[in-house]
């Protein structure tokens, strides 16, 4: 009974793979080369950009938050390390403090981070606020190599050392692009604004929340029509 069984599968099995044959067969003849010719010369066009808008998240506080973590994935492919930049559990401190060693040895980028037309106070990335966010870093982190980083980004700051700069990012999400420009010591814009396109960055982010948000806390997945 059991070769009985085996040999039924066999015959199965041979049977579909001559109905494949044949298939491909009639395929060739209908359109003159095979499917896997066709389908290389009718690829589908790319996706266009789904715009952002305020309407998919829950909050504008959810939106900030959005945004911060978009400058940090975009900083990390460049081969920055993001570390902690808030002494707390609140959004109080510095959105965005980046490392790296390169081969000009250590070098830190501070970032503000704003989405869309967020407003900007230069106050918000002055040395001095920045120089009591790092003692509060400093004080608070428990951690002595993380101490050493913190007390590190203090002196060089104050010392104006070029190791240590400080940029405004701005996300415009329905546009899918980032604009980005240095700032003084007093924390106000200097020199050129430079804009990148980053939709490809916005839409995976997008993806990734969706997917972590499922209950839509934070996140409502709301497109434009």
């Amino acid at each position: 009974m059991i070769f009985d069984l085996l040999s039924l599968a066999g015959l199965s099995a041979l049977a579909a793979v001559l109905a494949g044959l044949a298939a491909r067969q009639l395929w060739r003849l209908r359109h003159g080369g095979s499917a896997s010719e066709d389908a290389s010369l009718t690829a589908p066009p790319l996706p266009s950009y789904r715009p952002l808008t305020p309407a998919a998240f829950v909050s504008s506080n959810d939106q900030g938050a959005f945004g911060e973590a978009l400058t940090s994935v975009m900083m990390a492919a460049k081969g920055w390390r993001p570390i902690n930049g808030k002494p707390g559990t609140g959004p109080q401190g510095v959105d965005g403090v980046f490392v790296r060693m390169g081969e000009e040895g250590f070098h830190a980028c501070l970032i503000e981070t704003k989405t869309n037309s967020s407003a900007y106070a230069a106050r918000q990335m002055s040395n001095a606020k920045l120089s009591d966010d790092l003692t509060q870093l400093y004080l608070t982190c428990g951690d002595p190599d993380m101490g050493a980083v913190y007390a590190h980004l203090y002196k060089a700051l104050n010392a104006g050392d070029a190791s240590v700069v400080k940029q405004l990012w701005r996300h415009h999400l329905a546009r899918g692009v980032t604009e980005t420009m240095a700032l003084g010591a007093d924390g106000s814009p200097g020199g050129p604004v430079t804009l990148a396109p980053s939709q490809i960055w916005m839409q995976a982010l997008a993806a990734s929340v969706s997917e972590l948000d499922r209950g839509r806390r934070y996140w409502s997945g709301t497109y434009p029509a």
